[in-house]
């Protein structure tokens, strides 16, 4: 049975991703148009035909009073909101907010010295299988190259969304340093690489790309535990793994075969301040009873 995740375990103050300084910057450098409530929560927002605009709050601490006078306060009352907590939050149905789906869940993993005895048998078989094929493995900054090999074939990107690349290097070039890419080698030849997104004292993969060649030698699992130590040893406490189901860099297997862990997110709601108003003003209306007198 998984073990689910220990909030003990990890000793960090840093927010994820999608609520990091690092990434409000990236969406600046990309040419988007961020918020931030006064309390630093980050908004995005999505413009889709007929001039609707829906803002987003992802992965962020949501179980506060203060939520809708800070979205008023930012000017942003009257547009509907696809809220997604970072952590179970009760509070969102007191305010009018409704669930659209139940809560995903995130792998994460505490970067302590236990890294080794939280492997599973067949990852330190594939470790150990890894360590005996000669690859090098090479730590760089990514380049500024919207053609990196790790980017793979973007003829496949949406027109609705921004190429991976795009916000990627945005990303690299607004906090530079914070884009380490690990890249395995068999002799000159490049057979795998994972990106690895720096921010505060935690860390994201967001990339991984691996050759038939490198899935024989084990590459991933050498990449992941070399980019493990690496971490660890610049300070890193936190490394995000992506959502159990759904796309991530590799599968759930391997992931959790490396020691991450497993805690829920707080579901998906919509919420359309407007609208919450207008439902929980008929809630509070009092009741008047018709009385019939005899005469």
């Amino acid at each position: 049975m998984t073990p689910m995740f220990d909030t003990a375990a990890i000793q960090t103050h840093a927010k994820p991703l999608l609520q990091s300084e690092a990434f409000f910057r990236a969406l600046i450098a990309a040419g988007q148009n961020p918020s931030r409530l006064a309390d630093g929560t980050l908004v995005t927002t999505r413009q889709f035909a007929g001039g609707l605009r829906l803002c987003q709050i992802p992965r962020a601490d949501m179980d506060t009073p203060d939520l809708p006078k800070l979205i008023a306060d930012a000017g942003l009352g009257r547009h509907p909101f696809l809220l997604t907590p970072d952590r179970p939050c009760t509070h969102l149905k007191r305010i009018g907010a409704v669930r659209l789906s139940r809560s995903p869940q995130v792998m994460e993993m505490p970067l302590d010295h236990g890294r080794e005895a939280r492997l599973d048998t067949i990852w330190r078989r594939r470790l150990a299988h890894a360590r005996s094929q000669d690859l090098q493995i090479a730590t760089t900054n990514l380049p500024m190259d919207p053609g990196h090999w790790i980017f793979g074939d973007p003829r496949g990107t949406s027109r609705r969304h921004l190429p991976a690349s795009v916000l990627t290097l945005a990303y690299a070039a607004a906090n530079p340093g914070d884009a380490k890419l690990f890249t395995a080698y068999l002799g000159q030849t490049r057979i795998a690489a994972v990106l690895l997104l720096l921010h505060e004292d935690a860390a994201t993969w967001h990339l991984t790309r691996t050759t038939p060649h490198g899935r024989v030698r084990g590459a991933e699992h050498l990449l992941m535990w070399t980019a493990l130590g690496w971490l660890s040893d610049h300070g890193t406490k936190r490394l995000d793994l992506g959502a159990l189901t759904g796309p991530a860099p590799e599968t759930t297997g391997f992931r959790l075969g490396m020691g991450a862990q497993i805690r829920p997110l707080g579901d998906i709601w919509g919420w359309w301040p407007p609208l919450a108003r207008l439902r929980w003003g008929r809630r509070s209306r009092p009741t008047t009873l018709g009385v019939t007198g005899a005469s």
